[in-house]
């Protein structure tokens, strides 16, 4: 069965306080009843063969007031956490953390994972403008090395923070790509996959335009002080499989990462406007690769999440 790493799950409450947050990307799906009616999403996962949906919101809770965020990211995280106590064979989620404050993130972490039963932590590309590789943040990957956690990045929707993407209409269907491949590129270089090896990180959207620039990276990408290639760090990531349907972004994923490194994810209920829950895993089924891989690639995030599941909070 497929475990499905990228769904979203934007609680009615958080809703309404997050247009302030850090992410302008629209929540409100309301042409889908399936965003807040879970019987609704749960016969679709059926028809899809998905065992489990791993939820987040679809904006973080980041803001500049320390009190603001806190409170934005409990808000969201008990929401999520409760959702996934009343159907804990079908529901997970990731935590989210109120930043940029990182010692109230720490604090937010260890509730989240420990005490609500998150499976690990999902990270906007960026924090309020900021590059989540910033120094700032490495006590947050100190701490997801020591518990040899996952980390989940996800748009927040800037568009890389330019004009020549967002003043042209392209911050969602350009911008978002170009942000995960941005980010994955910016922890790449400041060296935090070697520095905490034990911290496995999921990118979304095949890596964005991450498969063409592998050989680029390795000649061009500055790299003095890292322990290997620009490249070999790459195809240490986990990439997901929210595609808009491209065969060929699913083939340049496979072909520069490894089938290994490819992960199920759907972007629920974003997708929904564009395919059927059950089109979007039909277009690996019916990709063309091998009948192994593709065996592989759907099974590859339950493996990725064996042991983190099904492990309890307080409501498990």
């Amino acid at each position: 069965m497929i475990v499905d790493v990228h769904a979203h799950l934007t609680p009615e409450a958080y809703l309404a306080i997050s247009d302030g947050l850090g992410g302008s990307f629209e929540n409100r799906f309301t042409g889908h009843p399936d965003v807040h009616t879970l019987d609704v999403r749960f016969e679709q996962m059926a028809q899809a063969g998905v065992s489990r949906q791993i939820l987040s919101p679809t904006t973080a809770p980041y803001a500049e007031e320390e009190v603001q965020a806190v409170a934005a990211a409990r808000l969201v995280n008990d929401s999520l956490a409760a959702a996934s106590w009343a159907n804990p064979d079908l529901l997970s989620f990731w935590v989210s953390l109120p930043l940029p404050h990182v010692e109230a993130s720490l604090v937010e972490m260890a509730r989240g994972l420990d005490e609500l039963g998150a499976v690990g932590v999902v990270l906007g590309c960026f924090c309020l403008g900021e590059s989540i590789a910033s120094p700032a943040f490495e006590p947050l990957y100190e701490e997801l090395d020591r518990r040899k956690g996952i980390v989940f990045l996800h748009p927040c929707q800037n568009g890389i923070c330019s004009p020549q993407v967002n003043d042209w209409g392209l911050t969602i269907c350009a911008g978002a790509s170009m942000e995960d491949s941005v980010a994955a590129m910016h922890l790449i270089a400041a060296g935090i996959p070697g520095r905490f090896p034990d911290v496995r990180f999921i990118v979304p959207h095949f890596g964005g335009i991450l498969p063409m620039l592998l050989n680029r990276l390795d000649g061009q990408m500055p790299h003095d002080g890292l322990a290997e290639k620009p490249s070999v760090t790459a195809r240490r990531f986990y990439y997901d499989t929210v595609g808009w349907g491209s065969r060929a972004a699913l083939l340049a994923a496979v072909e520069a990462f490894g089938a290994e490194q490819i992960v199920t994810g759907s972007d629920y209920p974003v997708l929904l406007r564009h395919e059927s829950y059950k089109q979007t895993f039909d277009n690996i089924r019916d990709s063309r690769l091998p009948d192994d891989v593709i065996a592989q690639i759907l099974g590859n995030a339950e493996r990725l999440m064996a042991g983190t599941c099904c492990k309890g909070g307080e409501g498990a």
